[in-house]
Order: structure tokens, then C-alpha cells, then sequence
């Protein structure tokens, strides 16, 4: 092979694994910062009326859920998605299930957090991240855990927090909760299995909540 048609083809290989190193590199580096203002903040109470718990054909129906924490006021910066408040208190009541009562444990201090930018709505893509709730269902034998985070968002106009997995705004980061430590389930309940949460939350105080 001639010299010039050899340099020609090192460095065209060269160009292309620069190339394929690029894009498979570059999502895994790019971030999206947020800046997100929160006025009206402070201590806090959030209550739902029916929470559902889905997983493949089985839910879990809890007539209601409360909980509080504080988010106070401020400016926040950093890497979507970017950390707001907590949620030091959590629980549901009244929950069932397709064979009768269903008990939970909530674990922890879940972590609300802002992923993308609010749209002209008000509504800002929101995390509770850091769950850990453990079920039981007493009549089926079956136990098992629940990690991770759920999807919804808030809206300033009426103060709720929506946990649902359909977003008004494309999320930056994936939020999904998994099911581990199943046991006596029968196969219907899944280790890795990513269940969905929907649920609206009434927040106490006026809280607004804008995200850029």
C-alpha cells in the first residue's frame, strides 16, 4: 500500500473511533442546571384522597395518604434534578388490595427534588425520591419492598403535587420505583418489577415553585 494511502487510512480509522467514543460518551456527560426559586415555603402538610399502587394486573388502593415536611424558600442551583425539601412524615390509610388488607411501612425520609424547567402552566416536574416502603398482604402470604423514586409534579395555581408517570414536561432524569424482597407473592408480584404510583396531593401553603 502506498505511504499517502496508508496515512490516509489511519487517519480516517482514527476520526471514526473519535468519533464513536463521542456519541457514545457524550450523553452520559451532559447535564441539564437548573436554577429553581421557591417562594411561600416553610413546614408543610400534604394530603391525598385514594393513592393506587399498581403493578402488571394488581393494585393496591389506600383511601388516603398525608404527609409533611418543610420546603423553605430560596434559591436552588446545581444538576437536574435539584434537591428541594423533604418529606419527614408519610403514611397511608385504609389499604387494600384484590384479596383484602394490605399493611405498609414507610421507612426513611423520602427527598422531593425539581427536574426540568417549569412550563407556562406553573408546572414543574417533580421527584420523591429516596422511598422505601414495605407491603404486606396478610391473606396471600405475600411481602415484599418498595424503592426508589416516583414521577408527578406540582402546580402553583392550586398547590397540588400529582404523582403520575404522565408528565407535562419532558423529565430530564428517569424516575421509577422497583419491587425487591418478594416473598410468597406467587409469581404475581415481581423482584424488579417497576409499579406506578398515581395520586393527588392538596399541599397546606401557597407554595410556588419556578424552575429554569
Amino acid at each position: 500500500m502506498p505511504m499517502r494511502k496508508r496515512v490516509g487510512s489511519v487517519l480516517f480509522t482514527a476520526a471514526a473511533a473519535a468519533a464513536i467514543v463521542g456519541l457514545s460518551v457524550g450523553p452520559a456527560l451532559a447535564s441539564t442546571h437548573l436554577t429553581v426559586k421557591v417562594s411561600g415555603g416553610g413546614s408543610y402538610t400534604a394530603k391525598a384522597g385514594k393513592t393506587v399502587l399498581t403493578d402488571g394486573l394488581v393494585s393496591v388502593t389506600c383511601a388516603s395518604s398525608k404527609g409533611s415536611g418543610r420546603l423553605p424558600n430560596g434559591t436552588h442551583r446545581g444538576a437536574a434534578p435539584v434537591r428541594l425539601g423533604t418529606v419527614a412524615k408519610l403514611a397511608f390509610t385504609s389499604c387494600s388490595g384484590p384479596l383484602g388488607q394490605v399493611n405498609n411501612t414507610v421507612k426513611g425520609k423520602p427527598v422531593l427534588s425539581a427536574d426540568p424547567k417549569t412550563n407556562r402552566k406553573g408546572q414543574t416536574d417533580a421527584i420523591i425520591g429516596g422511598v422505601n416502603v414495605s407491603v404486606s398482604i396478610p391473606a396471600a402470604g405475600c411481602t415484599f419492598t418498595v424503592t426508589g423514586a416516583a414521577p408527578g409534579f406540582y402546580t402553583n395555581k392550586t398547590h397540588t403535587l400529582t404523582m403520575t408517570p404522565k408528565l407535562p414536561v419532558k423529565p430530564v432524569k428517569r424516575a421509577q420505583l422497583t419491587i425487591s424482597n418478594v416473598s410468597g407473592c406467587a409469581g404475581v408480584v415481581k423482584n424488579g418489577d417497576h409499579p406506578t404510583f398515581k395520586a393527588t396531593y392538596k399541599v397546606s401553603r401557597r407554595i410556588t415553585i419556578k424552575s429554569s
